[in-house]
């Protein structure tokens, strides 16, 4: 089937209870429509919201954008007007927005985000480097000079780094993790120092009761 279009051709949907609206622009002065599979229509009855159906191999819909700076899709709630309201944005450069129609991520969201999982992976370098031999442990001491001198701990970014650039989840994650790796091998190490002053403390004893013992004979004698 063949459509021969002379002029520019604006066509609107508007998708009446979710108030969604679609503009597509045809520049183009001549089409070669292809066969439809799918049907854009409302259902017999229902008057509450509209559909599209396809049944056929692809995916349902496709929306090309040949302009290489402009928004791929865009949809609105509240209006009857294109661009005004947007709740979800797809930019030209992928970025998705939700909340936002300047993403400045593959994902950016303006508000709350509830999941019932969330898996990062990252390429930065698993801190089990710590527990080597060879590491150096920055003793207690260097720790207490560094915050009172920066008031935060050593790597980790300060409050103004953060309210400035933000947080990295998975740079912070393995940071934390860093700090509580050292604190144990500290923990660890108190303890070592713990135990051996307990058996110096019980060494002692022994020698201070046997000491008493030879005092008290020689007092009897």
């Amino acid at each position: 089937m063949s459509i021969t279009i002379q002029k520019i051709v604006k066509m609107t949907f508007v998708l009446k209870s979710l108030s969604i609206v679609v503009v597509v622009t045809l520049a183009t002065t001549a089409i070669n429509a292809q066969t439809y599979t799918g049907l854009f229509r409302t259902t017999s009855g229902n008057t509450t919201y509209h559909q599209f159906n396809r049944d056929g191999a692809g995916a349902a819909v496709y929306i090309n954008q040949e302009n290489t700076t402009n928004a791929i899709l865009r949809l609105s709630s509240g209006t009857a007007q294109a661009n005004v309201n947007v709740r979800f944005t797809v930019e030209n450069n992928g970025n998705v927005g939700i909340g936002t129609t300047t993403p400045q991520a593959k994902l950016s969201v303006n508000g709350n985000i509830l999941a019932t999982e969330v898996k990062v992976k990252t390429d930065i370098n698993v801190p089990d480097y710590v527990f080597e031999p060879d590491y150096e442990l920055p003793s207690l001491a260097e720790v207490e000079a560094y915050v009172k001198e920066h008031k935060h701990l050593p790597e980790i970014p300060s409050a103004a780094d953060i309210q400035r650039d933000g947080l990295d989840l998975a740079e912070m994650n393995l940071l934390l993790l860093k700090k509580v790796e050292e604190m144990m091998l500290h923990l660890i190490e108190r303890e070592k120092e713990h135990q051996a002053l307990k058996e110096q403390v019980n060494i002692q004893n022994v020698l201070l009761e046997e000491l008493k013992v030879k005092v008290s004979q020689i007092s009897n004698d």
